[in-house]
């Protein structure tokens, strides 16, 4: 163990650190003079008021924007599919894939209805609660019916059967869900998006960036991917061989065990 002991500096030596230390403000004053000056040059309308307007632009996903929806999909996306897998846990006593997509615990139909409720009920946050409920009820009963439609008509597939609900419209929706719909979007737009707005917010704007857009390319890939295989899939069930690489390698990398283990309540229609 050993001390390092400095002598106190002579007098010269402080004179002329003080003095260095002086030039250096004096420096950073002037240039600091300087930049404001020709900020003022530049913009002659410019007010003390606004200068906080200006730094807004600076806010990651301010208001409510594509950035900000892209990431309210993938907050739910996820949200909805952990959401549903402990609810199946706790009431049927099994642990069961709920995501939509070969890759990743999301749940694309939580992540789309809470970025279409968001864009849609937005402007209703300030009406009275009838209004929102209301938008609610309507907006998520058609999504739901609309969802199950292309799920059909385009996959030959439904992933949700309520006809022996009462009240149901064709299966694909229901009087209980729709409630269920306004219930939540009151629940969204009152208590749950304006504190999660302002947390996205506040991630840093180029790292916010870069991450969005890493994202939507990575679920793009992973959307297509999930299409394809499960095309493949109801291919397969049909009896139709692979005719080409590509699906020669969706039946080796995705097999019916695979796809119906990511998917387990899909149902051929075709």
């Amino acid at each position: 163990e050993y001390a390092v002991h400095r002598k106190p500096l002579p007098e010269k030596m402080k004179n002329l650190e003080q003095g260095i230390w002086e030039r250096k403000v004096g420096l950073g004053t002037w240039i600091a003079d300087r930049f404001w000056r020709r900020i003022q040059l530049a913009y002659p309308n410019l007010k003390a008021g606004e200068v906080s307007e200006a730094e807004k632009q600076y806010t990651f996903a301010r208001g409510l924007c594509l950035d900000k929806i892209i990431w309210v999909f993938f907050i739910c996306a996820l949200g909805g599919d952990i959401i549903e897998t402990f609810y199946v846990h706790f009431t049927a006593g099994i642990w069961m894939s709920r995501s939509s997509v070969l890759y990743g615990p999301f749940s694309i139909v939580w992540g789309f209805g809470a970025a279409l409720l968001t864009m849609l009920l937005y402007r209703l946050a300030k009406l009275e609660d009838r209004y929102i409920f209301l938008g609610g009820f309507f907006l998520g009963g058609t999504y739901e019916y609309m969802c199950s439609v292309i799920s059909e008509k385009v996959f030959g597939t439904v992933f949700w059967d309520y006809s022996n609900m009462p009240f149901n419209i064709g299966g694909r929706t229901n009087l209980l869900f729709c409630i269920f719909w306004g219930i939540l979007a009151l629940i969204w737009v009152k208590m749950i998006y304006p504190p999660l707005s302002r947390l996205i917010e506040k991630i840093p704007p180029i790292a916010g960036k870069i991450i969005t857009w890493v994202c939507v390319a990575l679920m793009v890939c992973d959307l297509a991917l999930s299409a394809f295989a499960m095309m493949r899939y109801v291919e397969r069930k049909d009896g139709v061989p692979a005719e080409n690489a590509v699906e020669s390698f969706l039946d080796e990398q995705y097999p019916d065990a695979f796809v119906e283990f990511v998917w387990p309540n899909m149902k051929i229609t075709k």
